[in-house]
């Protein structure tokens, strides 16, 4: 890196912190820079003085001849100097160690580290640890429940649980959830996608092809494959030619066509109708140019990027014109496919995109095109692993740096990172993995006992697993009330229970439902509830000092030991009762026989009781876990609200 005075002025005031700056210059020896002309830059001339008032730069070590060249070359090629607003010019340092594995396994598996895994890190040699801490990370089965939620926004997953409403998909949640875990490269996920093959009602990537009450669900699907590989926004084309894009209706009707496999004809529902955009004599603000009822060839209408002919010989079936189309999206002569990959992996890792719409690179600045086109490639060289692209921005100073407090979001240049509220997901299974309280739901079904053969999600361990729980009846029997209060959570803070379209960034800006779910919602109330399989009871029992229990939990839930302050409040929360906090309570006797439990499904839900059922089993979500009888009540209630405390810390849900 080139380090000259920014923002100084020496002799002549000459300042070189912005382009007009630059080439204004000052007021005795002219331009700084003149593109294309080296000997006319007074840049150059001062660089390579030997005049001690006029050398730069004034302080430190001169400039290599190295370097001087590769700034001459710079003008000569044009002096392009791109304008970039930034606050902050002066580089941190990097993140302290245990930062640094907070913000690492947040980003790659979606929870704060374990004890464990915080102990083995330190343990290792300092030079090393950071390196073998990516290794168990990539090895780690939970990086793909990490990314769920992001493809399931960008794919429009949108599976319901009864009858389908609009844009409905199958669940082919559970196909890339496999893909992922296998670390499947993303070209055979992209192909596996497009080609749509398998079962669409149990989780295959059919499901993708689904678009209920879509009156052409293969349209649909083309401008979510376009932005979501190519960087292509084409949703306005869906009925007209796109206003403010190039992409003409006709272009996304030649890709649903070619997921059809055969012409397809355009729906009079799919078209604005043109009298009445003319109505009234004014002009039409938006095109219609292909009329409803037109037949429409399965043709590639992105010959920018990559030729037709390159899928022939890559092609599974050339025949197949599906097939053809994910061998076009996929190709390596395709740049553009792998640049708007690695581009989404860098938004979502740095919080900003080299591209800064990753969905719509048409309407978006490439802030760093040389960085971009490098990640691509070796993208492409690594076999098209989303992980070696995660590692390159692992290892990178931009990323381990010590973030700024003074950042809203981060900046083009990339000096410090900001600090970033996690996503919805990110909230709901760090306070269950870092509390230890085991995410407990109903089963996502409304026919538990199979009669009608309504579709069942699973047994939900991440919160990716939900859905909706919505029926089209609103009928209050069928209701999941334990699944209900998760996703309150998950809504606060911006997950969608329909996606009946796609979306790469989400509306999550801080509201005030955020702090009251965390603070008094019936989710926080579970975690923070020291119920019989919490783990913090047998850590509470083990502490031998409150001291060391304080340690612990903050270890836990923010990945650091608290200052001298906090260390202080806790233990005056504990102590009291410390010693006495263990109970032994004998077992209870049985009274006699097990009742089976009464439940509200679909063959029942219309029942005279069913109602009043439902609404003692959601009473008795809001409850909870009865409260372990191995700790002494009044103590367990002090602990309770030191760990009700501590999820309320700003810090809990944030990644610094």
């Amino acid at each position: 890196m080139l380090r000259l005075p920014q923002g100084r002025q020496g002799q002549g005031r000459s300042a070189l912190d912005l382009a007009d700056s630059a080439h204004r210059g000052g007021e005795s020896d002219g331009p700084a820079v003149v593109p294309g002309d080296v000997k006319g830059s007074s840049l150059i001339a001062r660089i390579r003085s030997t005049d001690p008032d006029a050398v730069m730069p004034p302080h430190g070590s001169p400039l290599s001849e190295q370097e001087i060249t590769l700034l001459e070359e710079w003008i000569k090629q044009g002096a392009n100097w791109p304008e970039m607003q930034v606050t902050q010019l002066e580089l941190p340092p990097l993140a302290d160690d245990l930062t640094f594995l907070r913000r690492i396994t947040l980003d790659t598996v979606g929870v704060p580290p374990s004890e464990a895994e915080i102990h083995t890190y330190l343990a290792e040699a300092p030079e090393q640890r950071r390196r073998r801490a990516m290794q168990r990370l990539f090895a780690d089965p939970r990086r793909a429940d990490h990314w769920m939620g992001y493809w399931q926004d960008v794919l429009a997953e949108n599976p319901n649980l009864l009858s389908g409403s609009l844009n409905n998909t199958g669940p082919f949640r559970f196909w890339l959830h496999e893909a992922l875990v296998d670390d499947k490269p993303m070209d055979a996920i992209v192909t596996e996608l497009i080609r749509m093959e398998g079962d669409a009602n149990n989780g295959g990537p059919a499901g993708f092809g689904t678009a209920g009450q879509n009156d052409s669900p293969f349209a649909e699907k083309g401008l979510i494959l376009a932005g979501a590989f190519l960087g292509v926004e084409m949703k306005c084309a869906r009925c007209h030619d796109s206003p403010s894009h190039e992409s003409k209706q006709e272009d996304l009707f030649k890709l649903a066509a070619m997921l059809n496999r055969e012409p397809l004809v355009v729906p009079a529902t799919s078209s604005v109708p043109m009298d009445k955009l003319s109505a009234g004599g004014r002009k039409p603000l938006i095109k219609v140019t292909l009329a409803p009822g037109t037949k429409v060839q399965p043709v590639w209408p992105f010959p920018q990027f990559v030729e037709a002919k390159a899928a022939e010989p890559l092609a599974e079936n050339p025949q197949s014109s599906r097939d053809r189309l994910a061998a076009m999206i996929t190709a390596p002569q395709n740049e553009r496919f792998a640049q708007v990959i690695v581009n989404r992996i860098w938004h979502r890792l740095m919080n900003r995109g080299l591209v800064t719409q990753p969905n719509d690179w048409e309407k978006s600045e490439i802030t760093h095109p040389q960085l971009l086109q490098w990640l691509a490639r070796e993208f492409v060289r690594s076999g098209y692993s989303v992980n070696a692209v995660c590692q390159l921005i692992f290892e990178s100073h931009a990323y381990q740096r010590q973030s700024s407090p003074l950042l809203k979001e981060p900046e083009a240049l990339y000096v410090a990172p900001a600090p970033r509220t996690m996503s919805a997901e990110q909230v709901v299974d760090s306070l269950f993995s870092a509390a230890g309280k085991p995410f407990r739901v109903e089963e996502l079904c409304f026919d538990l006992d199979g009669v009608s053969n309504q579709r069942t999600m699973g047994q939900a361990t991440r919160a990716w697993m939900l859905t909706s729980t919505s029926n089209e009846r609103d009928r209050p029997s069928l209701t999941l009330p334990r699944v209900q209060a998760v996703l309150t959570v998950l809504e606060s803070f911006g997950w969608r229970g329909a996606r009946q379209s796609p979306v790469t960034v989400r509306e999550s800006a801080p509201n005030v439902l955020q702090p009251a779910v965390l603070a008094n919602g019936t989710m926080s109330a579970w975690v923070t509830r020291l119920s019989e399989e919490h783990e913090m009871v047998p850590l509470a029992l083990q502490a031998q000092a409150p001291e060391e229990l304080v340690k612990r939990v903050y270890l836990r839930l923010l990945t650091r030991e608290p200052d001298a302050k906090e260390l202080e409040e806790g233990v005056a929360l504990l102590r009291p009762g410390f010693e006495e906090r263990a109970q032994t309570t004998p077992p209870v006797a049985s009274t006699g026989k097990r009742k089976r439990p009464l439940y509200v499904t679909w063959s029942n839900h219309l029942d005279g009781p069913a109602n009043a059922l439902a609404s003692d089993i959601e009473s008795a979500a809001r409850r909870g876990d009865p409260a372990t009888t191995r700790l002494q009540p009044v103590w367990r209630e002090a602990m309770e609200d030191f760990l009700w405390m501590m999820i309320n810390k700003p810090e809990a849900i944030h990644i610094r």
